[in-house]
């Protein structure tokens, strides 16, 4: 089996506005991505980091801005959301992402995270963001792939989201 280190980015119509790519340490622009993606790293150089390995103690600063979902049957769950995530998407935690939702951007979300767990590695999003509930949004978003802790369990991914100001910096 051949890994492929550099997977191409499939088109996902309902994430229009936003550009995707996997994520690297040079093309991240806000501190609280920064800081989970080079704990992501670190943890990567010794193996698929789980998420027994994250302590979200040892990032109080960046809580607000941090999400974890799971795969479950036909989708995702978010299973924790901080309150910047709640407040960007206006997800709490039980929202799924259903693979077969008629809604575009529902739909290529569980696509991506899909994508996530088969290329085992971080996605970096940033660009526009409109929801039904609310204007525009320019926001920069990490998820990066966890493996399962144990066989029984399924993928589950660790994120960060910062909203972006004309200067780059989180709101």
């Amino acid at each position: 089996m051949v890994f492929d280190s550099n997977p191409p980015i499939p088109d996902f119509p309902g994430l229009a506005g936003r550009e995707i790519a996997m994520a690297r340490a040079d093309n991240l622009t806000m501190p609280p991505l920064r800081q989970i993606f080079d704990w992501w790293q670190a943890r990567a150089a010794l193996g698929q980091p789980t998420l027994d390995d994250f302590d979200i103690a040892d990032f109080g600063p960046i809580a607000a801005h941090l999400y974890v979902a799971a795969a479950i049957d036909g989708g995702f769950e978010l299973r924790l959301a901080g309150e910047e995530y709640i407040r960007l998407f206006g997800f709490k935690k039980g929202w799924i992402w259903h693979t077969d939702a008629t809604d575009p951007v529902m739909r290529d979300s569980a696509a991506l995270l899909a994508f996530v767990a088969r290329a085992k590695r971080p996605i970096r999003t940033i660009g526009r963001l409109e929801l039904i509930e609310r204007h525009w949004i320019e926001l920069e978003a990490l998820v990066c792939p966890l493996a399962p802790a144990h066989a029984t369990q399924g993928d589950k991914f660790l994120g960060c989201v910062a909203a972006l100001d004309a200067a780059g910096a989180t709101h």
